[in-house]
């Protein structure tokens, strides 16, 4: 009878450490791996699933997705929050407030080991990820959602159309406030300087979106721009690369654009006919243009810079390049032509040809170079240049 109860126990020690060894092979098998963009997150404690719904340790997953941690222990409140995103939740309660928003939990948030477990699913989809399950290998996986077209094209048709109704708020509300092309209030006043002057209208020839990220796009378009009233303007037709941000709100903004290239489609006969002008003020734009050869033919970079606008935002460029070009080069200037086009109280448009020969210096073609120059009327009365466009450059042999 002992010899009985011993082989009880025996078995009953077998039976327990197959147990106890199918329990662990299960809980191998039923390991759930999570991947966020990428990469393996490794939580410390296993993830656990709950009425089809996976719980996670709260910490781990926030950083994981860029979001600030915090923990109220005196109402048992997790807090995760930014990039636009704030999600709350509260032990043992099946709601949590993404937003300000409350929402319906399939299972409440609890304390499991100490530990916090939030739904996963949630908070992923909250910072405007994607989450898959592949139960085949029981792994969540939680990427970026991919960036729909439609998102893009409409702040890239916005952005047009605010530009054609000359809608100053509604086109500046549509650039990312971090963006540099609102640094010292340059593109608002161009743009509103444009807007009174001209009657201008952007046409869309095309528009891809070539690149796309998470919190990133690049959209690429060509459009012309013609203007319809009878002022002066460079009329063009452009390529460029507008660069797409979100912004704190989750919105696409426009952060940058980077010009490919551009056509001026202004006819030559325009550029060189007769301004209807005093002649005396044709003869002072003429001067500057004049001016700034010369100072660039004796190598003076102060009496450069002194022919240019100081408000203009490609003085430090400018300043820099002809430093540069000082250095490196000796060149020889000889303009061939120089014609006002149009003239008010306070701009000026002046064409004009220039033809550039290397005298020393590294090996570079001699130019015959094409520009308009906008000129602007300082507070002393005199007028510099503010702004160069270069309307073509033909390489001499």
């Amino acid at each position: 009878m002992l010899r009985m109860k011993k082989w009880k126990r025996m078995l009953g020690g077998v039976l327990a450490g197959m147990l106890l060894m199918a329990g662990a092979v299960h809980a191998e098998g039923d390991k759930i791996t999570v991947i966020i963009e990428g990469r393996e997150v490794d939580f410390g404690k296993s993830p656990v699933i709950e009425k089809g719904t996976a719980l996670v340790p709260f910490r781990g997953l926030f950083e994981s997705l860029g979001l600030e941690v915090k923990w109220i222990g005196e109402t048992k409140t997790v807090i995760g929050k930014g990039n636009g995103v704030e999600i709350e939740f509260q032990i043992d309660r099946n709601t949590a407030v993404v937003n300000g928003e409350e929402i319906e939990l399939a299972v409440a948030t609890r304390l499991l080991d100490n530990s916090a477990y939030v739904p996963l699913r949630i908070v992923g989809e909250a910072t405007g990820r994607e989450v898959n399950w592949d139960q085949a290998t029981r792994t969540i996986t939680i990427g970026s959602a991919p960036v729909k077209a439609s998102e893009v094209e409409a702040l890239y048709r916005a952005y047009v159309n605010a530009g054609n109704a000359e809608d100053l708020e509604a086109y500046l509300a549509l650039f990312h406030p971090e963006s540099p092309l609102l640094e010292n209030g340059l593109l608002e006043d161009e743009a509103r300087r444009v807007y009174e002057q001209y009657d201008v209208v952007t046409e869309i020839e095309r528009f891809e979106v070539v690149e796309t990220g998470e919190s990133e796009a690049v959209l690429h378009a060509v459009v012309t721009n013609v203007n319809t009233n009878d002022r002066f303007f460079l009329s063009n037709r452009t390529e460029y690369l507008l660069i797409l941000q979100k912004d704190e709100g989750g919105e696409w903004k426009i952060y940058n654009l980077e010009t490919i290239g551009i056509e001026y489609l202004v006819p030559e006969e325009k550029l060189t006919a007769d301004a209807d002008i005093d002649a005396e003020l044709e003869k002072a734009l003429k001067d500057v243009i004049v001016a700034h050869v010369e100072a660039s033919e004796k190598e003076d970079l102060q009496a450069v810079m002194a022919t240019v606008d100081p408000s203009s935002p490609g003085y430090t460029q400018t300043k820099e390049n002809v430093s540069l070009n000082f250095l490196l080069f000796d060149l020889d200037y000889e303009l061939e032509l120089v014609n006002v086009i149009e003239a008010t109280d306070t701009i000026a448009y002046v064409y004009s040809v220039m033809l550039t020969k290397k005298v020393k210096g590294t090996d570079i073609p001699d130019t015959r170079t094409r520009q308009v120059d906008l000129l602007k009327k300082q507070e002393d009365g005199s007028w510099k240049i503010y702004m160069t466009y270069l309307m073509g450059v033909e390489f001499l042999k």
